[in-house]
């Protein structure tokens, strides 16, 4: 099966730091489907799978190296030629459109892919450049030659771990790709009515429950303090038309946004049938939307989507309290007040 439009291979999946060998390989899993909510629950079923959790995209990178040491004197060795590999293998899904594919799914399935790659690619990226650490640290080390490979193993040893933790890092800081545009759907714009099995989508316009906060400014002016505000609120804007003014941050989170339990913002229901929101992995997304009101004044109307996903159990459909809606009022007339 080949990809979709036979896009040609992401240059950024192969590019590597002089002084390391590199070798990228893109494993493909095949989903199907000709709606937005078939593929993402078969990119669910058949994507990596880690920790309980399911994932769209995965990077393993491994590391081998190996070097000659050279007699410097009675007893002393120095490293020479230190060769480093890493061997990238990347999971990515494939899909191929079928005839009756939904409108606007092709597209954004492009749009969705290469923000994939970009992601995984980053990941590779982190092993690279601490490949290349390696090498300028081990290149020309010397001491006792009794020891010298045991100090230069340790040293290689600890940039993997640090290396490591920049993984852990990176995908906190980007929400495993999300605020990268890794969001499936989240390019697709319009109103649904949403469902414990629904895509979550940016509404370009307001529905009911939503939070309403009007503020004496400029539209315009209104509209460049909106990637602050998310920002205040422990969110990163992810799906934007600018047409609307709406903008959205799709992501999934379990137990908290930023300091506050997911409880404090969400009603996922009780038992039986019912979680508490942060105790299960939970899909959000937040829309907000920026209309001119009366006498020069604009209106800033806030809606939460939230899906929860227990392990072994159907999703279900979450409410939202009105608190992170209440909030990005806040944050927008303290922005404003500045």
């Amino acid at each position: 099966m080949v990809s979709c439009a036979s896009a040609p291979r992401n240059k950024a999946l192969d590019s590597y730091p002089a002084g390391v060998i590199g070798r990228t390989s893109v494993i493909y899993y095949d989903v199907h489907g000709r709606t937005f909510a078939e593929l993402r629950a078969d990119m669910r079923r058949l994507g990596p799978k880690i920790a309980d959790s399911s994932f769209v995209g995965e990077t393993r990178s491994p590391m081998r190296w190996n070097w000659r040491t050279e007699s410097i004197g009675a007893s002393s060795c120095a490293i020479r030629e230190v060769t480093l590999t890493v061997n990238a293998e990347i999971t990515l899904p494939r899909w191929t459109p079928p005839a009756d594919t939904e409108p606007g799914l092709a597209a954004e399935w492009t749009r969705f892919i290469a923000a994939l790659e970009t992601h995984e690619a980053g990941h590779k990226d982190i092993s690279a450049r601490a490949g290349r650490d390696i090498v300028e640290r081990l290149r020309g080390l010397w001491g006792l030659c009794s020891v010298i490979s045991t100090r230069a193993n340790d040293l290689a040893r600890e940039i993997v771990d640090r290396s490591a933790a920049e993984q852990k890092a990176y995908d906190a800081a980007t929400r495993h790709g999300l605020t990268q545009g890794t969001a499936f759907g989240a390019g697709r714009v319009g109103m649904v009515r949403l469902s414990a099995t629904a895509p979550l989508t940016l509404l370009a316009a307001p529905r009911p429950g939503t939070v309403r906060g009007i503020f004496p400014v400029p539209l315009e002016r209104a509209w460049r303090a909106v990637p602050a505000v998310y920002t205040a609120v422990d969110l990163a804007i992810n799906a934007t038309d600018s047409t609307a003014h709406a903008v959205g941050d799709s992501l999934t989170v379990r137990g908290k946004i930023g300091a506050s339990p997911l409880s404090e913002l969400l009603d996922c229901g009780t038992s039986p049938i019912g979680r508490n929101a942060d105790s299960v992995d939970v899909a959000l997304f937040v829309t907000s939307r920026l209309e001119s009101s009366e006498s020069s004044s604009v209106a800033m109307t806030s809606t939460v989507q939230a899906v929860a996903h227990p392990t072994g159990a159907a999703p279900i459909l979450c409410r939202s309290r009105g608190v992170l809606e209440q909030r990005l009022v806040a944050a927008l007339g303290r922005e404003l007040a500045r």
